[in-house]
């Protein structure tokens, strides 16, 4: 019998730091590796969260402007716009306020909060 597809057997694959395989479903992954994920996960978790919540600020702010531009003089939509453009920036200083707070938690504790892995996989 002739064989038209010859065999092909599975080696040693590097396929980064701490992490080994053979084949494509057979990835091993050391704690360091797991942990540097999980890192990487929560860091750009963090980034997301940042960057919706200062569009968030952005769009609530600018229709906040625009309700009182077309407010036409009354005061009842003037307050309300008022309330909204404060509101959103009440959030966006809640926001910066709490990169402060886990800053400065952060060097009492001796520890980077915001990239725990860093510290405990050095």
């Amino acid at each position: 019998m002739i064989k038209l597809i010859s065999t092909v057997y599975a080696a040693a694959v590097p396929l980064g730091t701490g992490i080994e395989g053979v084949g494509p479903f057979q990835v091993v992954m050391d704690k360091a590796a797991a942990g540097t994920n999980l890192g990487t996960l929560l860091s750009n978790l963090i980034t997301t969260i940042t960057v919706v919540g200062s569009l968030a600020f952005v769009i609530f702010f600018t229709l906040g402007g625009l309700s009182w531009i077309t407010a036409g003089g009354d005061k009842a939509k003037v307050s309300s716009a008022q309330t909204q453009m404060t509101q959103a920036a009440i959030g966006l200083i809640a926001m910066i306020a709490s990169y402060f707070i886990i800053g400065i938690v952060g060097a009492v504790l001796g520890i980077n909060i915001l990239a725990p892995f860093a510290t405990l996989f050095p």
